[in-house]
């Protein structure tokens, strides 16, 4: 996330808890995420259901961040990069070297 303050950007860093990699979900981590969750929670009918509901997606979502983990983002790629041409990129490769 990026913030403008007058006129510079300033790069937000270290908020937020990442996203779910959920692409890691196969049948090994599925059995995992299954076993974690029957084991953490409290399936009796008690409450509010509203109260019932948050409390049960808590619980997935931690144990799907226990068991497939987190991406935090980042990037490899330079912004702006990805149109430049062969003979630039060899010289920018060129110039970080030296």
């Amino acid at each position: 996330m990026d913030l403008v303050v007058k006129n510079f950007k300033v790069k937000k860093r270290g908020g937020g808890f990442g996203r779910i990699r959920w692409w890691n979900l196969t049948r090994e981590n599925a059995t995992k995420l299954s076993e974690k969750i029957k084991l953490e929670t409290n399936w009796k009918l008690v409450g509010d259901a509203d109260a019932m509901w948050e409390g049960m997606a808590q619980c997935i979502r931690r144990s799907a961040r226990e068991v497939l983990g987190v991406f935090r983002g980042g990037g490899g790629r330079k912004s702006g990069t990805w149109w430049w041409n062969e003979e630039v990129r060899e010289k920018v490769k060129e110039k970080q070297k030296a």
